[in-house]
């Protein structure tokens, strides 16, 4: 026997040597937090989505709304050591479970956490030969995977055709100075001082950063309503922002101090707000709102124009402005990640989840965007409640 090989147990055990790999499944266990969160410290994973933080946040949130996650964490230990964790959920589909990524819809980049230490593909091969054979799983859908994940190495083939997409990003780092506005052209730096004058004539024009817990829960609230209002006018309908738990998730975020928000002020007025999450030196954009009132005057645009330019003085080195790349995003972005969708059935039924899903879902929802929107509203959640 190669002794330079580990072996592998799919069992507990307390005391296992070091140089044992001990595959688990968990459920919601809090005891997991802790070693959860040291091995985000030691992993090469640059997404917050699979954070203790952002999973525990989902989870209680989705159980105050009454909308509880069953989550399935896939988990590998070399000996007492959390090499690789891999947070997922389980869903009902009509008659068949769908295994995806814990904290889905809001969750907006899938991904696994392994030891930078470790050899990623043969950690998440043993995590993959795990997870499909859970016997209670018909079909894993895997949605949002970046191309430089393990998972999009291992899965090629199983992506989904028509899902590529990408996400814009802001990397401060290769710029030159370190200056965003520097990035612009003359024509559109000269726009958006047309913008802000424009705005100015509603009152004085202030951009704030809102550091304290409270004030971020307030403008997390009214950045909620403005939504909706916004998705009224627009015959719109967002699955992240239409789940119960969003809201909850991101108060709680706000409170324990993973959160940055920053709002633009005409007079006493809120015009546009932007919150996302911090970790690692990158910035994660959850929310944009804007009042409609205002919205001839871009107030969404220039406030990332302001805040993109304190991005440094706060120890930003990444502005992912996340999926899809609209054109608001693009014009700021230096760099695009592609990502893609990914969908493996693993049972005969799996099969009948896994063609809705990856053929006829996509014919619905392009149906959808084709119709007059007072008619979008109401069949955006008849398709939310389809999957």
């Amino acid at each position: 026997m190669n002794e330079s090989v580990p072996s592998i147990h799919f069992l507990s055990a307390v005391d296992w040597p070091e140089t044992t790999l001990r595959c688990e499944e968990a459920a919601w266990d809090a005891e997991l937090l802790g070693p959860w969160r040291d091995l985000e410290r030691r992993s090469s994973s640059t997404s917050f989505f699979q954070s203790a933080d952002w999973c525990e946040a989902w989870v209680e949130a989705a159980q105050a709304c009454g909308q509880p996650e069953t989550p399935r964490i896939a988990t590998i230990w070399r000996g007492r050591t959390l090499v690789l964790l891999w947070p997922l959920s389980v869903r009902q589909l009509s008659f068949c479970r769908i295994l995806h990524h814990l904290g889905e819809p809001a969750t907006q980049y899938g991904d696994v956490l392994i030891d930078k230490r470790e050899d990623r593909d043969l950690l998440f091969g043993i995590a993959w030969d795990m997870v499909r054979n859970w016997h209670d799983v018909d079909t894993i859908e895997l949605r949002r995977v970046r191309d430089e994940t393990a998972l999009a190495s291992q899965l090629a083939r199983h992506r989904v055709a028509g899902s590529q997409a990408s996400a814009p990003m802001l990397d401060f780092r290769s710029l030159d100075g370190g200056s965003a506005d520097g990035q612009r052209t003359g024509r559109t730096r000269q726009a958006l001082r047309r913008h802000q004058r424009q705005l100015a004539e509603h009152g004085p024009v202030s951009f704030v950063l809102a550091q304290r817990p409270e004030e971020q829960c307030l403008l997390i609230e009214h950045a909620f309503a403005l939504k909706r209002v916004w998705q009224q006018e627009k015959g719109a309908v967002s699955a992240g922002y239409a789940h119960g738990a969003s809201l909850g998730c991101l108060l709680r975020l706000a409170r324990e101090g993973w959160l940055l928000a920053a709002y633009l002020r005409t007079g006493d007025e809120i015009a546009a707000i932007e919150i996302g999450a911090v970790s690692q030196g990158r910035y994660w954009s959850l929310v944009q709102s804007y009042d409609l009132r205002f919205a001839k005057h871009a107030p969404g645009r220039l406030l990332f124009w302001h805040l993109l330019e304190c991005c440094p003085e706060l120890s930003i080195d990444v502005f992912d402005f996340l999926a899809p790349a609209h054109r608001h995003k693009l014009e700021w972005a230096n760099r695009e990640v592609p990502i893609a969708d990914y969908l493996i059935p693993v049972s005969r039924r799996g099969r009948l989840a896994a063609t809705y899903l990856g053929r006829i879902r996509p014919v619905l929802r392009e149906c959808y965007h084709l119709l007059p929107s007072g008619l979008r509203q109401h069949a955006g959640k008849l398709l939310h409640r389809l999957g």
